[in-house]
């Protein structure tokens, strides 16, 4: 009889793999990180104070075009002069002005009495009668710029006792070279500053003044001096009617800066055009 002996076929059990040491990382130097930052330091310095100096001068630069942009908007009158339409009131015949009821720079109404003239004497007046007393008024709303006469003074018929301006009618008078002139038009918004005002007033460009200086047509030639003043014209500007009450309160003839801006009033007429 044979025997049959039985293998066993079966795989062998995996043998278990042994465990990996552990990785230990080696200690860093002692101070080394902050030797890192601190190497780092100067770079980030020398970054920053680039991106400041950049920023700095591009805002300088950007200040300066602007600001250059902005004075090359603006045509500057100096000497603008306030002026007033006088107005003299007096009375229709000769005598001695007896009262004085206002004094300079008070606002008067229209009818409002300014003072009273004793009239001389008429020939054919009786020696008993008296001679009348006219009472002067203001014909229209205004300042009083001049007490002319004073009491007890000597007038003769339509000479001024009391001399008025109209408030409402300021304006200020600037002087321009043609080459100035040809950069306004009529129209254009104007700020006036100087004496008197906390802050600046509003203006316009009414109209330009005849020409002044030498009659251009004269065959003897111009001096140097008569040049300059024959390019010289008067430039009007009005104040804005929300500014009438500031200017109101102003002196004639002082003296102000006008700055207008030429970007204004585009399409207007010249101002060239508008001198008489």
């Amino acid at each position: 009889m044979t025997s049959v002996v039985e293998h066993d076929h079966r795989e062998p059990s995996p043998q278990p793999l042994a465990p990996m040491p552990p990785v230990t990382a080696e200690p860093a130097p002692p101070g080394g990180g902050r030797r890192t930052v601190r190497s780092r330091m100067p770079a980030v310095r020398t970054f920053l104070v680039t991106v400041v100096l950049l920023a700095g001068a591009a805002a300088g630069g950007t200040y300066v075009v602007s600001h250059r942009l902005a004075e090359s908007a603006f045509v500057t009158l100096e000497d603008a002069v306030l002026t007033a339409d006088a107005l003299p009131v007096g009375a229709t015949g000769s005598g001695v002005v007896t009262e004085v009821l206002v004094s300079e720079q008070t606002r008067v109404a229209a009818g409002q009495e300014l003072a009273r003239v004793r009239l001389a004497e008429q020939p054919e007046r009786s020696t008993r009668q008296k001679s009348a007393v006219e009472v002067l008024q203001a014909p229209t709303p205004g300042t009083v710029s001049k007490v002319d006469v004073a009491v007890g003074g000597v007038v003769g018929a339509g000479e001024p006792v009391v001399t008025l301006y109209d408030h409402t009618k300021l304006s200020f008078h600037a002087k321009a070279t043609e080459e100035q002139l040809r950069e306004l038009r009529l129209g254009m918004a104007a700020r006036i500053t100087g004496p008197g005002l906390t802050r600046p007033v509003a203006a316009v460009v009414d109209h330009v003044e005849a020409r002044i200086g030498p009659d251009p047509l004269l065959d003897a030639p111009l001096t140097e001096d008569q040049k300059a003043t024959h390019e010289q014209l008067t430039v009007v500007l009005v104040p804005r009617t929300d500014a009438v009450d500031t200017v109101s309160a102003l002196v004639p003839g002082l003296r102000f800066t006008a700055d207008i801006d030429t970007k204004t009033a585009v399409g207007r007429t010249p101002a060239v055009n508008g001198a008489g």
